[in-house]
C-alpha cells in the first residue's frame, strides 16, 4: 500500500504531502485547479515507474518526489531529483518492488494497469532474442474499447503485437464461449449497479457495415442497447468492470504460469467516481468498486486501497455508514494566501448533502443557488436590522417569493418575523 507520497517544487505547490497515506479509502477533496488529479498521476507513477502520457515537468531545478510504499517483502522508500539537464526525474533503475497491482480510472474514460506478474518483465522470445514486457498497460477510452497493440521487432523485422484485444472483442468471446471470465465479468457488473444489477444482454450488430458483433446491456426499460450506444454513465462503469477483469484473469494466468502467488494487494486510484453518474448511483458506486474488487477471487481476498479525488458530497455522504477513522482518511487541498496545501479533515458525519456542500469540505454558504444565496444574505441582513428600509423589505420579500417554496423554513421564519414591515398577520 502506498504510505506517503512527498512532492518538493513539482505541482500547484512549493511543498505537498500526502501521508500517512490511509490503508484503505483516501477522499480527497478541493476546488478545481488545486493539483487532486496531480496527485493521483503522482502516485501512478511512484508506484509503476511510468507516466500515463506526459511526465511532471518541476516549477524548480532542485524538484524532488519521495515516496514509500509496501512492497512484496518490505517497505520501498525512494526519492526521485529533477535533472535539469537531461530533463528526467532520476532514480533507482529497473523493475520497482512489488506494490501489487495497481489500477488507475482517469475522468477522461482512460485507463492504466500495473501487474507484477506481467510488467517490467525481461523473457526470451521463440527466435533467441530478449523481449522486455510494457512497463505498464495505458489505455486511451477508445483503447479499451478496441484494444492495445504494440509493435516490436523480431528478427530484425517489426511486428505489432496484441496486448488486450479490448472489450468488444473479449466480451463477445468470453460471453459466447461460457468463458469463466465472462462469470466474473457478470459478478463485478452485477455489483457496479446503482440500485440493480447491470445485466449484459446478448451481443448484437447494430449498423449494417460494421461486421462486429457488439456487447449489449439491458436497460431498465427493456431493451437491449449496444454498448457503443448506452449512456456515459452506464459505459464507463462497463469498461472499469471489463478492465478489472481483463487485469484479474490476466494476471492470476501468468502467476499461475510463472509460479507465483496472487497479489496480496491492490491498490486503486479514481479520479472523480461521480462523472457521468446520477445521484442515485454516486451514492453506491465507491464502495461497490471497493467490495467488488476484494472479492474477485474465491479463495483470496486482497487488501485494497483507494485514492479518491473527486468534488461530489453524495461520494461523501455514501461513505458515512462505512467511513472507519483507523482505516480511511479524507484530505482536503485549499488555497490559503495564494498558496496551495493539503491537510487531513476531521470526519465529521454529515448527515445529509447539504450538510455536506455547506461544510468546511466544499466550503459553499448555501446549498442553492448564487441568486438565492444573494437574496438570503440581503433578508439576513434586513432581519437584525432594528429599523428596516420598508421598500427593502417588501423587494426582499418579493424576492424570497420568487426563490423559496412557500413552505421553506426560512421564508415562513421571515414572512413571521417581519411581519409588521410587510403589513401581514
Amino acid at each position: 500500500m502506498l504510505k506517503k507520497l512527498a512532492l518538493h517544487h513539482v505541482g500547484p505547490a512549493a511543498d505537498l504531502t500526502l501521508g500517512p497515506v490511509a490503508p484503505r479509502f483516501n477522499l480527497i477533496a478541493g476546488d478545481n485547479g488545486l493539483g487532486k488529479s496531480f496527485l493521483l498521476e503522482a502516485a501512478w507513477w511512484a508506484l509503476t515507474r511510468t507516466w500515463h502520457e506526459t511526465m511532471a515537468v518541476p516549477s524548480r531545478p532542485d524538484a524532488s518526489i519521495n515516496y514509500s510504499y509496501d512492497g512484496h517483502k518490505s517497505l520501498h522508500t525512494d526519492s526521485a531529483k529533477w535533472n535539469p539537464r537531461g530533463q528526467a526525474w532520476v532514480r533507482k533503475t529497473g523493475r520497482p518492488p512489488n506494490p501489487g497491482l495497481v489500477i488507475y480510472a482517469r475522468v477522461d474514460g482512460s485507463f492504466s494497469t500495473w501487474d507484477p506478474a506481467r510488467n517490467y518483465r525481461l523473457y526470451q522470445r521463440a527466435d533467441g532474442g530478449d523481449q522486455e514486457s510494457p512497463a505498464a498497460y495505458q489505455f486511451t477510452s477508445r483503447q479499451v474499447m478496441e484494444g492495445l497493440t504494440r509493435t516490436v521487432v523480431e528478427a530484425g523485422s517489426p511486428r505489432t503485437q496484441v496486448l488486450c484485444a479490448g472489450l468488444i472483442d473479449d466480451w463477445t468471446r468470453w460471453q459466447d464461449s461460457r468463458d469463466p471470465r465472462f462469470e466474473l465479468l457478470t459478478e463485478l457488473l452485477a455489483r457496479l449497479g446503482p440500485d440493480a444489477p447491470l445485466r449484459p444482454g446478448q451481443p448484437m450488430r447494430p449498423t449494417l457495415d460494421d461486421q462486429r458483433r457488439i456487447p449489449t446491456i439491458l436497460m431498465p426499460y427493456g431493451q437491449e442497447v449496444p454498448l457503443t450506444y448506452c449512456p456515459a454513465g452506464v459505459k464507463r462503469m462497463c469498461k472499469l468492470a471489463y478492465l478489472l477483469a481483463w487485469t484479474f484473469s490476466e494476471h492470476q494466468a501468468e502467476a499461475e504460469r510463472i509460479s507465483q502467488p496472487l497479489s496480496r494487494q491492490v491498490i486503486v486510484l479514481i479520479d472523480e467516481p461521480e462523472t457521468h453518474l446520477h445521484p442515485r448511483w454516486q451514492r453506491t458506486v465507491l464502495p461497490s468498486l471497493v467490495d467488488a474488487i476484494g472479492r474477485w477471487h474465491a479463495d483470496h481476498a486482497p487488501a485494497v486501497q483507494a485514492i479518491v479525488a473527486t468534488h461530489s458530497p453524495l461520494i461523501l455522504a455514501s461513505m458515512e455508514s462505512i467511513f472507519d477513522t483507523a482505516s480511511d482518511a479524507l484530505w482536503k487541498l485549499d488555497l490559503v494566501d495564494g498558496k496551495v496545501g493539503i491537510g487531513k479533515d476531521v470526519w465529521t458525519p454529515r448527515g445529509d448533502v447539504n450538510r455536506w456542500l455547506t461544510s468546511d469540505v466544499f466550503d459553499l454558504p448555501a446549498p442553492t443557488s448564487r441568486a438565492t444565496e444573494d437574496a438570503l444574505e440581503i433578508a439576513r441582513h434586513l432581519m437584525n436590522d432594528a429599523a428596516p428600509d420598508p421598500g427593502a423589505v417588501r423587494q426582499a420579500d418579493e424576492r424570497l417569493a420568487a426563490l423559496l417554496p412557500q413552505m421553506d423554513p426560512f421564508f415562513i421564519r421571515w414572512r413571521h418575523y417581519m411581519k409588521a414591515h410587510l403589513g401581514t398577520r
